[in-house]
C-alpha cells in the first residue's frame, strides 16, 4: 500500500521565492519546547534511541479556526494541489510553518519524536518545503490504526527538504522530522486537511484549455 508521495516542483518559481523570503525574512515566530508532541496514550510504549527532542520555532497560518495574516499566502500551496489533482479540500485542520535551527546533536541520524498528525484516517497532510536544506522527513511502517502503532517502528522512506518538493500522505501515518545539521534552519509548511477525491496514487489532471481567436 502506498504510504507517501513525492511531488516535485509543486509551485511556480515566482510563488517559491515569496514564500522563501517570506519565512525566511519577514515573519514573526513563535517558540514551543517540542515538535511533535505525543499522541496520547498510544505512545506510551515508544522505544526508539534515535529519538531526540528539542525546541522549534512555529508559525500558525491558522490558529483555533481563524485564520491568520498569511493564511491567503501560504494556501496557495493548497489551490495547486487542487488544481494537478482534481481533488476539491474541505475541512482546513491545520496550517503551521515549522523553523528547525541546526543542531549538530541530530548528527548521527537522530530524528525528532516520531508521530501521526491526526488519530483519523479521514485527514491528508501534505508537507511542503520552503527551502533547500539537510534534515529529511522519515516514514515508519505504522499508522494509528495498527494494533501498538509505535512499538517496533521501522523506517520505510525517507525525503530531504527541497525548494519547491511536497510530500503527500494520509495524517495517521507516523513520520517525523529531523533538525538540519548542515544548513541554518529547516522551513516547511505543514498542512492538515480534508479532501474529496484525492487519492495519493493521484493521476495529474490537465485542465488547461486553450481556445485562440482570429
Amino acid at each position: 500500500m502506498l504510504s507517501y508521495t513525492i511531488i516535485e516542483n509543486f509551485l511556480p518559481q515566482s510563488t517559491q521565492d515569496a514564500l522563501e523570503t517570506y519565512f525566511q525574512y519577514g515573519c514573526k515566530w513563535n517558540y514551543v519546547s517540542e515538535t511533535s508532541g505525543v499522541d496520547g496514550d498510544l505512545a506510551k510504549d515508544k522505544k526508539d534511541p534515535l529519538e531526540l527532542e528539542c525546541p522549534q520555532l512555529v508559525h500558525q497560518a491558522i490558529y483555533m479556526g481563524v485564520p491568520e495574516e498569511t493564511y491567503d499566502l501560504c494556501s496557495i500551496v493548497l489551490r495547486f494541489l487542487e488544481s494537478i489533482t482534481g481533488c476539491t479540500v474541505g475541512d482546513i485542520e491545520k496550517i503551521k510553518v515549522n523553523m528547525n535551527l541546526q543542531n549538530i546533536l541530530f548528527a548521527g541520524g537522530k530524528y525528532h519524536p516520531p508521530h501521526a498528525d491526526m488519530l483519523s484516517e479521514d485527514y491528508f497532510t501534505v508537507i511542503y518545503y520552503i527551502k533547500d536544506s539537510d534534515g529529511p522527513t522519515r516514514f515508519f511502517n505504522k499508522k494509528t490504526t495498527d494494533p501498538f502503532p509505535y512499538k517496533d517502528l521501522v523506517e520505510i522512506g525517507n525525503v530531504e527538504p527541497k525548494k519547491g518538493r511536497a510530500v503527500l500522505f494520509k495524517s495517521n501515518q507516523l513520520h517525523t522530522g529531523t533538525c538540519p545539521v548542515e544548513t541554518e534552519n529547516r522551513l516547511a509548511i505543514n498542512f492538515i486537511f480534508k479532501a474529496k477525491n484525492l487519492k495519493l496514487d493521484f493521476q495529474p489532471q490537465n485542465s488547461l484549455s486553450i481556445g485562440y481567436i482570429k
